[in-house]
């Protein structure tokens, strides 16, 4: 049953319009103490519709949240469904692709109307420091719609030396023109479509 829950409602449900799961991002870079890029640490706040579909049923305590063991459980079906998604998450130095090790240190949090899904995605080779980097989040099917954080979206946190970072959010245009497609479009598109890549929110890393 919690398979379920995020499999059909976040990636494979159907409704009226896309997307359908708003997701605000938080992230961080993470450097090691020498300066390497070790990998990327996600905290994806759902929305409050979705929250609550994806805990009608589940135990709960006595004051009517979550229980820690539902957190738990559920914790796990999300980054077991995200896998198939790449987690929605796509690094590139150039045009080379940047591949990440499975997700560690993932759980989930309840703030009384949201789900925060919390986890690090480890870099398999660590970038090579000085140079670009680009990282992208975004679902190409745009079923779920990825929005930075208003405020401090993306931080580096270690030693990231004379690193900087530059953000880049979707065009709001091309979100508007999104609305005048059918739901047949959007059910035809799959994993490996680009549509959902121009609503992407795009960190720039430079390091010199």
């Amino acid at each position: 049953m919690l398979a379920t829950l995020f499999v059909l409602t976040a990636l494979t449900g159907a409704a009226s319009a896309h997307p359908h799961v708003w997701v605000e991002v938080h992230s961080e870079l993470d450097y090691t103490p020498t300066g390497t890029l070790a990998g990327v640490r996600h905290h994806w706040k759902f929305d409050e519709a979705f929250s609550t579909y994806a805990l009608q049923g589940l135990e709960t305590t006595p004051d009517g949240k979550p229980s820690e063991k539902t957190l738990k459980e559920l914790a796990q079906v999300n980054i077991e469904s995200l896998h198939e998604f790449d987690f929605f998450t796509y690094a590139k130095r150039g045009k080379q692709d940047i591949k990440f090790l499975p997700p560690k240190d993932y759980s989930l949090t309840y703030d009384g109307t949201a789900l925060t899904l919390h986890f690090t995605l480890p870099f398999a080779e660590p970038p090579a420091k000085k140079g670009e980097m680009a990282l992208d989040v975004y679902d190409p099917t745009y079923f779920v719609a990825f929005q930075l954080a208003d405020t401090n979206p993306v931080k580096l946190a270690g030693n990231a030396g004379d690193c900087a970072l530059t953000l880049h959010r979707p065009d709001p245009a091309a979100t508007g023109n999104s609305t005048t497609l059918s739901e047949g479009f959007f059910n035809a598109l799959t994993s490996a479509s680009e549509f959902g890549s121009q609503f992407a929110n795009r960190v720039t890393v430079k390091c010199s």
